[in-house]
């Protein structure tokens, strides 16, 4: 079923995780809806139309949801999906405070956490949730998606995709788009474990969940998104299994920062203390970078420009703290949405722009990339 002679590739989306630093790529993800529009010289146009595949870990998770919400207004001619890439910059700016620095728990002289070692209250990022995905179920996005989550219950890794391949798996499990969301942002010791269960058809029986932020082993999901695409069949492309060839993916991360915590020259008489601060930091960043290298050296290995149908974009290195003694452009803390920071997120999303319009080593610049995208032309859901 796969056309090796035609020009269609498979357009993915991949998200990270990073709490409220989620603005950045909803920045970036506004700037490409406007050159889609631009480019399609089409107004309506959507991120939904030019994305085949859209794969998100915690916030990123989150952001990839809102994109695919299916548009139920009766509307012939208006846009294919509910909200534009505003609104979901929009749900960081308006509600991050709420979200975080409002539900904030009080501790008193660190009691507390001996008894709960989660820092935010979940009621409000729950209400938003509900308010914005109501009772749609996962299944009801409009292209397939893939969201990470770790089900503590049976400790496995967990990948719930809104198009399941399988008819019967698709069955069992249904699950609510404002449940999936809420599990892949359970980010241990932000918020608890989400605690869902599914709603299959009969006669297949309801099972519990409980779930973690997906970062805990996905917090790059790119490589996750080559490997699930591999077994999709993307019926409106007339692409079945596609190969690294046939794919174009773009990964956006969320300007990790560099961990300044302790001097890393002591390492060897550091306690248990200063290990359990940095290893969390260690082994995030570290898989984020690793799964670029690896997917990086995938598509150099097609020849050719094929190298450039992949696409890292993330915020400079000098903005994060990396190779200078400046002080990074924003907080590190992911959960820090007090006005100031949320101003500099979003200056940061601008330099990231910027900096992925302006690309070394031979890539094609981000507007040149989105070009590409709108070149194969829309893909609607049917």
């Amino acid at each position: 079923m796969s056309n090796e002679k035609s020009n269609k590739k498979v357009r993915i989306l991949s998200l990270d995780g990073g709490g409220i630093r989620g603005i950045i790529p909803a920045m970036v993800m506004v700037h490409i809806e406007e050159k889609i529009q631009e480019f399609s010289k089409n107004k309506n146009a959507r991120i939904s139309d030019y994305f085949d595949m859209v794969v998100g870990t915690s916030t990123g998770g989150i952001l990839g949801c809102m994109y695919l919400l299916p548009n139920n207004k009766n509307e012939p001619d208006g846009p294919s999906s509910m909200y534009p890439a505003t609104k979901a910059l929009k749900l960081y700016e308006k509600h991050g405070y709420s979200i975080f620095n409002d539900s904030k728990r009080r501790s008193f002289f660190g009691i507390r956490q001996l008894f709960n070692a989660t820092d935010y209250n979940p009621k409000q990022i729950e209400f938003l949730f509900k308010k914005y995905f109501k009772e749609l179920y996962f299944h009801d996005l409009m292209k397939p998606c893939i969201i990470t989550t770790f089900n503590l219950k049976d400790q496995s890794t967990v990948f719930f995709n809104s198009h399941e391949q399988n008819e019967e798996k698709a069955k069992k499990r249904r699950y609510l788009l404002r449940d999936v969301a809420r599990s892949t942002s359970a980010a241990p010791t932000y918020f608890p474990p989400a605690k869902i269960e599914n709603y299959p058809e009969h006669p297949y029986k309801k099972l519990k969940m409980v779930n973690l932020d997906g970062g805990v082993f996905a917090n790059n999901p790119a490589m996750c998104a080559y490997a699930e695409a591999r077994t999709t069949d993307f019926k409106e492309l007339k692409i079945e299994n596609p190969k690294a060839s046939e794919m174009m993916i773009l990964s956006l991360g969320t300007g990790a920062q560099k961990d300044n915590s302790e001097n890393k020259s002591s390492a060897n008489n550091w306690g248990v203390i200063s290990w359990a601060k940095s290893i969390p930091t260690i082994m995030m960043d570290g898989a984020q970078d690793t799964v670029n290298y690896q997917l990086r050296l995938l598509f150099e290995t097609l020849g050719d420009d094929m190298h450039k149908n992949y696409k890292r974009i993330d915020v400079p290195g000098e903005l994060r703290g990396f190779d200078t003694d400046v002080t990074p452009l924003y907080e590190k803390d992911m959960a820090d949405a007090s006005p100031e920071n949320i101003a500099n997120l979003k200056e940061a999303g601008r330099r990231t722009i910027e900096a992925a319009n302006a690309p070394s080593n031979g890539e094609w610049s981000l507007d040149h990339w989105i070009e590409k995208l709108v070149e194969i032309g829309p893909t609607y859901a049917k």
